[in-house]
C-alpha cells in the first residue's frame, strides 16, 4: 500500500511540490576559442570599416564632381557652349584632384584624349568622345549636351 491510497484530488495537490526550472543558460561564450573568434572577428570588421570609409573619403571628389556635372547639365539647355567649356574644365580639374598634377597639368588636344582613355580602362563611351572632352574648351561648336554623359562615364570610371 502507497501512502497515496485513499487521498482526493485536492489533497493530492497540496502533496505536490513546485517545479524547480533549470538556471537559466548563458549566452556568453564559456571557453576561450570562442572569444579569440570573436575578437578576430571584430578586428576583421573593424579593418574592413576603416578601408570603407578611407575608400569613401578618397572618391569625396568624385561626388563633388557629379554633383557639379549634374548641375552644368541642368544648365546645358541654355547655352550648350558654355556647358562644353564647362564640362571640359570639370574632367580637367577632376584628373587634377585624382592624379600628380606633374603627369595632368601639362596634357592638352591628343594626349590628354589618351589620357582620359587609358585611365578609363580603355572604356568605349570615353574613347569615342575623348577628342571631344578634349578640345571643348577650345572650340566655339562644341556642344556640352553631348559631352555630360562621356563626362560622368569618366569620372566614375577612371583609375587613379
Amino acid at each position: 500500500m502507497s501512502r497515496f491510497d485513499g487521498l482526493n484530488l485536492p489533497q493530492l495537490i497540496e502533496l505536490m511540490h513546485e517545479v524547480v526550472q533549470p538556471e537559466p543558460v548563458s549566452r556568453l561564450p564559456q571557453t576561450v576559442g570562442w572569444w579569440v573568434v570573436l575578437g578576430w572577428l571584430v578586428a576583421v570588421g573593424l579593418l574592413f570599416a576603416a578601408r570603407r570609409l578611407r575608400a569613401w573619403r578618397r572618391n569625396r571628389y568624385r561626388r563633388d564632381a557629379l554633383t557639379l556635372l549634374a548641375a552644368i547639365e541642368a544648365d546645358a539647355q541654355s547655352d550648350p557652349g558654355a556647358a562644353a567649356i564647362a564640362v571640359a574644365e570639370l574632367v580637367k580639374r577632376t584628373a587634377l584632384a585624382a592624379y600628380p598634377r606633374e603627369r595632368v597639368a601639362s596634357l592638352y588636344g591628343d594626349a590628354w584624349a589618351q589620357f582620359l582613355v587609358a585611365s578609363a580602362n580603355d572604356d568605349a563611351a570615353v574613347r569615342d568622345a575623348a577628342i571631344r572632352l578634349a578640345t571643348a574648351a577650345y572650340r566655339r561648336d562644341a556642344d556640352g549636351r553631348e559631352l555630360v554623359a562621356p563626362a560622368r562615364r569618366w569620372i566614375r570610371l577612371h583609375r587613379a
